[in-house]
């Protein structure tokens, strides 16, 4: 009976050691796979936060190339930022680019060439470079930037702890950016750009603006004036001069036709009376906004057109040629700077008037007993060193000039007599992505009172050739047009067709720039006189570096000028009871270039 206890107790014994030794194991097992998982997870967080580091250093990059690019866009900087646009490239050999620079910043110094990256990579290395992408998913591409996209790529490999222990000594991660310039969005048709005037929008007599479609915001005034903000002042930006009220309609404007905004820095802060009425109609979605932020000038980055050198080419033989005794006037450089004569109906001369300008006898000429003819004065673009004068025609009725299509660079005014009316040269099938632009290196139009008087031997034109394609005529316009009608290109970007400008013709883009005032010139003067009328698609642009062009448009009497298009003028004044009706229908010109990032 001993020997059995003994025997039991011998037995309980040895079964109590062996359960220890496996607890101990067990433990040791659990430790080192909770050691193990801590040591993953370090590593994994370790990775996590690399990854994130990498993505804004990437952002930050690319933010800074793409603002580069901007600059480089709009001529703020002329000198290499330290990479080529268009060019793709490595911070490993191009530290001094903005792009690498801010990549360090944020922690990331290329150590080695994104091209030799790969598995035999040594730990802690990195690599940042960048491409330009031709497109991205989902992304305009603003018209007239021929890269307008950037992608920057860093790459990195972060040594690692305790996967280290089991052969990864390291592990890649990466991380990109794609950013870029797209469009803004569509600036207001009608912006006043000085910053600081008094009364820099004046409206005075019974000046009637209508604005039909466009944006949301139709006129953006940028002056900061706020001399009176709770009253009509001429200490403010915006001044309404007497009047009998409602000079601003903006009721049918805006994308959805319901009403458009008036956005003013300065002031007065709200809607002030003009005469017996407010200076802007009352609607429920036409806003008074004050203050508001500055708008950018939308045609700040186009280039100036590059003066014609040489004699301007020759559109039309004219009516009446050298041998039949008539010799037109030009320059010894730069040719017929002053126009030729040509028939009723050639490049569409509009003018139907029997025998309208005498230009001389010649025994060889087949028509009208040998007296020579000319209906129309007509240009070609090029250089005018003394500008373009068409007051000397006064002493006729029913005087047209028309302009055969391209730019027109003038060291002068465009003087535009009182019984004058100025036509687009139409060429082709119509309407056409063709059309003028006026570049003042001096002086700037000028349409005297009168001109482009409705005349029963001047045939209309119809309003749908202000369009760049189709037959619809814009809304608010009558479905022809009388009087001057001028039309600017037809451009994919909205600008102009010309060197050095990289626009080029596009019948699903907008009307460009008509007049284009120099930013060395100073302009000041009454665009429109009294009873005169402009009828024009495309924008009118009068900015002076020291923002002193001042634009005066007098639409005295029952005279309209129907505008597609914009105006972007340093201070303008509107005077007289006549309407100006700008229709942006149909019209989305995309806002100036900005930096955004996409993915």
């Amino acid at each position: 009976m001993r020997r059995m206890k003994a025997g039991c107790r011998f037995g309980a014994g040895g079964l109590d050691s062996q359960s220890g030794q496996a607890s101990v194991l067990l433990l040791l097992i659990l430790g080192t796979f909770l050691l193990a998982s801590v040591g993953f997870a370090v590593d994994l967080s370790s990775m996590w936060f690399h990854r994130q580091a990498a993505q804004s250093a990437a952002d930050a990059a690319c933010v800074a190339g793409a603002m580069d690019m901007l600059y480089l866009h709009n001529g703020t900087i002329t000198s290499s930022p330290g990479f080529t646009v268009g060019t793709a490239g490595d911070c490993n050999s191009s530290s001094a680019a903005a792009l690498c620079q801010y990549a360090g910043f944020n922690g990331y110094t290329a150590t080695t060439s994104a091209a030799g990256w790969g598995t035999s990579t040594a730990g802690g290395a990195v690599a940042v470079n960048w491409t330009f992408p031709s497109s991205v998913t989902g992304v305009k591409a603003i018209p007239g930037i021929t890269y307008p996209f950037l992608k920057v790529v860093v790459q990195e490999k972060p040594n690692t702890w305790f996967m280290g222990l089991l052969g990864t000594k390291s592990l890649a991660l990466g991380a990109s950016c794609t950013c870029g310039l797209p469009p803004g969005p569509p600036a207001a048709p009608l912006i006043i750009l000085n910053p600081t005037i008094n009364s820099a929008l004046t409206l005075s007599g019974g000046v009637h603006i209508v604005i039909v479609g466009g944006p949301s915001t139709s006129i953006q005034v940028n002056s900061s004036a706020n001399g009176s903000p709770s009253a009509n002042s001429s200490g403010n930006a915006v001044y309404c001069n007497g009047g009998n009220g409602y000079p601003i309609d903006t009721s049918t404007a805006g994308p959805s036709g319901t009403g458009g905004n008036l956005a003013i820095v300065g002031g007065p802060s709200t809607n002030q009376f003009c005469g017996a009425n407010y200076i802007m109609n009352n609607t429920t979605n036409a806003l008074w906004k004050s203050p508001v932020a500055v708008a950018p000038d939308p045609y700040g980055s186009v280039p100036a057109p590059t003066q014609a050198a040489g004699k301007v080419p020759e559109a039309v033989t004219p009516v009446a040629t050298v041998a039949q005794g008539y010799t037109p006037a030009s320059d010894a450089t730069y040719g017929y700077i002053y126009g030729t004569w040509v028939a009723s109906g050639t490049d569409s001369c509009p003018n139907t008037a029997a025998r309208q300008h005498y230009l001389t006898y010649s025994s060889t000429y087949p028509y009208n007993s040998g007296n020579i003819y000319g209906n129309c004065l007509e240009f070609s673009p090029g250089y005018y060193p003394n500008g373009i004068n068409t007051t000397s025609l006064a002493g006729y009725a029913n005087d047209v000039v028309i302009f055969m299509p391209g730019v027109y660079y003038l060291n002068g005014n465009l003087n535009v007599g009182s019984a004058t009316t100025l036509r687009n040269a139409w060429v082709g099938t119509q309407p056409s992505t063709l059309g003028v632009m006026f570049y003042f290196l001096s002086g700037g139009p000028l349409f005297a009172g009168g001109s482009g008087a409705a005349s029963s031997s001047i045939t209309s034109v119809p309003s749908y050739y202000m369009n760049c394609s189709g037959t619809v005529t814009p809304t608010g316009t009558p479905a022809s047009l009388t009087g001057n009608v001028l039309i600017s290109q037809c451009a994919a970007g909205g600008t102009y067709v010309g060197v050095p400008s990289s626009d080029t013709y596009a019948a699903t883009g907008n009307r460009g720039l008509l007049f284009f005032s120099g930013h060395s010139n100073t302009y000041s003067g009454t665009l429109i006189g009294a009873g005169a009328s402009l009828n024009f698609s495309g924008a009118l642009y009068f900015h002076n570096s020291s923002y002193a062009d001042v634009v005066k448009l007098d639409g005295a009497g029952n005279s309209t000028t129907y505008a597609i298009g914009t105006i972007v003028v340093d201070q303008l004044t509107l005077s007289g009871s006549g309407t100006i009706a700008m229709d942006l229908t149909g019209v989305t010109p995309s806002g100036p270039p900005e930096v955004s990032v996409f993915q």
